[in-house]
């Protein structure tokens, strides 16, 4: 075998261990999906529950579509604030306690434009957190101790 085909070889072996790492850790940063309702609505959102994929939530998405969402994941209730750096469009944020009942609802929160960027709080402790394309919570006529489920879990 000559010298140019041998490092050709390792050329390809090194390019394949690159992608095969690479493609393990994009893989790694896709979160799961979960179903969740609201009255005859579902939303395909993404479940976080890592301080990572929190802290990264929405940032840089241009684009958020009517049945997508993402879906904040806590180990415990407590009063989880958020804010809208690095974000590109406008969002609700809905509250959640631990039996998917609404504690509270930040309507259509724009990108923030502002260094600090204000922060979001709600009113009650709560264990998750959706947020979905700004509106539809007004227009679905979401309020306080309205509740969302998954599907199966027997609600």
């Amino acid at each position: 075998m000559s010298f140019y085909k041998y490092i050709l070889l390792i050329a390809i072996a090194l390019f394949l261990c690159l992608a095969a790492i690479l493609f393990s850790m994009a893989k790694k940063e896709n979160n799961s999906v979960k179903e969740i309702y609201f009255r005859e609505r579902c939303f395909r959102a993404e479940v976080v529950e890592t301080m990572e994929q929190r802290a990264k939530g929405l940032m840089g998405r241009d684009d958020l579509a009517e049945n997508q969402g993402m879906l904040f994941v806590f180990p415990e209730p407590g009063l989880y604030g958020f804010w809208m750096k690095n974000m590109l469009i406008s969002i609700d944020i809905i509250w959640l306690d631990k039996d998917l009942a609404i504690t509270h609802i930040e309507h259509s929160v724009p990108p923030c434009e502002a260094d600090p960027c204000p922060a979001y709080n709600p009113h009650s402790p709560s264990q998750y957190v959706l947020e979905i394309r700004a509106g539809l919570a007004q227009e679905l006529e979401m309020k306080t101790g309205d509740k969302f489920y998954f599907k199966g879990n027997g609600d």
